[in-house]
C-alpha cells in the first residue's frame, strides 16, 4: 500500500446530539411553565389533518415514482468521485472525491483521462468497495474504501490507464482492466497486493462483472474482457487467472456482460453495430443481433429473460433473451451510455454523456450537466432525472445496511440524544 489515510479523531457529542438534548429541555421547560393542570395544547381544538399523507409525500419526495429501496453508487468520471444516491427516492445524499495528487490532464484525447473514476465494485458482503483513478499517465490506482465510514482503507498501484473492474466470482480477486497499455491487473484482496498480470492484448477495457445484486455471484467459470487495440474477447479462466480462449471481433466492442443465470454473455459491439450472444459454456457465438446505432452497454434483467441495450446514437432497445425481438425502443438525451437495473427489474438507469440544457441552464466545473436518466422497463417511459457533475460511468446498486443503519440512540426523529459513529477498520496492507 502506497499510502494510508489519516483517521478521524475521536469527537464528542455532535451537534445533532447537542441540539437533540437542547429539544428536550425546552420541552421540559415549557411543561413547567404551563398551569398546574392546564393542558394548552389539550385546551385547544384539533388541526385539521394534512392533506397529503406520508404516503403523497413519499411519491413527491421520490419525483412521483418511488424506486427500488437501496442506495445506488456510482463512478462519475472526470469529477474524480463517487457519488452515492438513495435509489428510492432518486436523490445525491453525498460524494466521495478519490484523493490523487493533481496533475494538469495534457492529452485530452487519454480514455480514462486523469483523475477520472469510473469503475465501482462491492464484495458480495458488501462490506468493501474498490475504484479506480490516476494521477499520471505512467500508472494508475486502485483504491478501497470502506462503506460505513466512507473512509479510504487501502490503495494498490496497478498498469496504465486502468479503466474498469471486476472481482472474482468467490471475491479472491480484483481485476483491473489497463486501457492504456495489455493485460489486466490482479489484486489479491485478502492482502491487497498486486499478485500477476493477465496479458490479453493492447487495449483492454470493460470486464464482466460477476455479480449484479444481493449478493449473489454469477454462476460461471469465466470472466470476458472486449480488448479494443487487439479486436478480441479474452475469456478469462479465473480459477487459474490465464486465458482461456481468445474470440477474433471485426472492430471496436466495448460493453459485455453475463446473464445472471451465467449461461450467456451479451456483447455490444460498438464499432461493428452488432450484439453478440456467446454460450458461456462452449464460448461459441450463437448469434450476431444487427442494432441500428452503435451498441455501447447492455444489462440484463434480473430473471435473464430480457437484455436492455443503449447506442451512442441515444436510443435505447429492451429485447426479448429467448426470441431476439425488440419489446419497446426509447430516445436518451446524450448518449445514455453505461446502464443498470435495479434489482427488483423495474428501472433502468441510464449514465448519460449529457442532459437537456433547457432543463439545466447552468455549467458544473465548466461543463454541462451530466447526469442519470431513469427509466421504467415494462414501456420505457422516462421516469426521472438526477442531474450530476461530469460523465457517470459504471453503477451498483446495494442494499442501505451496506452503510449502515440509524440505531434508536442516533435518530433524532425519535428523540435520540447522541450520534454515535462506527469504528473505523484497521487498514488494510498492500503495495
Amino acid at each position: 500500500m502506497t499510502e494510508n489515510p489519516t483517521r478521524r479523531p475521536a469527537r464528542g457529542p455532535s451537534r445533532r446530539g447537542f441540539l437533540a438534548g437542547s429539544a428536550g429541555l425546552v420541552a421540559v421547560a415549557a411543561a413547567a411553565c404551563s398551569p398546574s393542570g392546564n393542558n394548552s395544547a389539550g385546551s385547544s381544538s384539533a388541526a385539521p389533518a394534512a392533506s397529503n399523507t406520508n404516503a403523497d409525500f413519499e411519491l413527491a419526495n421520490a419525483g412521483g415514482v418511488l424506486g427500488w429501496a437501496g442506495v445506488a453508487v456510482i463512478g462519475a468520471g472526470q469529477s474524480n468521485k463517487l457519488f452515492i444516491i438513495d435509489a428510492k427516492y432518486h436523490k445525491t445524499v453525498t460524494t466521495i472525491y478519490n484523493q490523487v495528487p493533481y496533475t494538469e490532464r495534457t492529452d485530452p484525447a487519454k480514455y480514462p483521462n486523469l483523475r477520472d473514476s469510473h469503475a465501482i465494485v462491492f464484495t458480495k458482503d458488501f462490506k468493501r468497495m474498490f475504484t479506480a483513478t490516476a494521477s499520471t499517465y505512467a500508472h494508475s490506482v486502485v483504491i478501497e474504501y470502506d462503506p460505513v465510514t466512507l473512509l479510504e482503507v487501502g490503495r494498490v498501484d496497478t498498469g496504465t490507464g486502468s479503466h474498469h473492474l471486476a472481482l472474482s466470482p468467490d471475491d479472491k480477486f480484483l481485476y483491473a482492466a489497463n486501457q492504456y497499455g495489455a493485460s489486466l491487473t490482479v489484486i489479491d484482496t485478502a492482502t491487497m497486493k498486486h499478485v500477476t498480470d493477465i496479458k490479453v492484448g493492447q487495449g483492454p477495457d470493460y470486464i464482466s462483472p460477476s455479480m449484479y445484486w444481493d449478493g449473489k455471484a454469477i454462476d460461471t467459470k469465466y470472466l470476458w474482457v472486449t480488448v479494443d487495440g487487439g479486436k478480441t474477447l479474452a475469456v478469462i479462466d479465473w480459477k487459474t487467472n490465464t486465458v482461456a480462449k481468445q474470440i477474433p471481433i471485426p472492430a471496436t466492442a466495448h460493453g459485455i456482460n453475463l446473464t445472471p443465470d451465467g449461461k450467456y454473455v451479451w456483447m455490444a459491439g460498438l464499432a461493428f453495430k452488432e450484439v453478440w450472444v456467446i454460450d458461456n459454456n462452449t464460448l461459441e457465438v450463437i448469434t450476431k443481433l444487427p442494432i441500428p446505432g452503435s451498441p455501447i452497454h447492455i444489462s440484463i434483467s434480473p430473471d435473464s429473460k430480457y437484455a436492455y441495450v443503449t447506442t451512442a446514437d441515444n436510443l435505447i432497445y429492451k429485447v426479448d433473451t429467448t426470441t431476439y425481438q425488440t419489446l419497446w425502443q426509447s430516445k436518451g438525451t446524450v448518449i445514455p451510455a453505461h446502464t443498470g437495473l435495479s434489482p427488483d427489474g423495474k428501472e433502468l438507469w441510464t449514465l448519460n454523456h449529457g442532459m437537456d440544457t433547457t432543463r439545466y441552464p447552468y455549467l458544473l466545473g465548466g461543463q454541462p450537466v451530466e447526469g442519470v436518466q431513469i427509466w421504467e422497463t415494462d414501456g420505457g417511459k422516462l421516469i426521472g432525472e438526477i442531474p450530476m457533475e461530469a460523465m457517470p460511468h459504471e453503477i451498483q446498486f446495494v442494499p442501505y445496511s451496506a452503510f449502515g443503519t440509524p440505531t434508536p440512540q442516533q435518530d433524532i426523529s425519535n428523540g435520540g440524544s447522541t450520534a454515535t459513529a462506527s469504528s473505523a477498520p484497521s487498514s488494510r496492507a498492500g503495495t
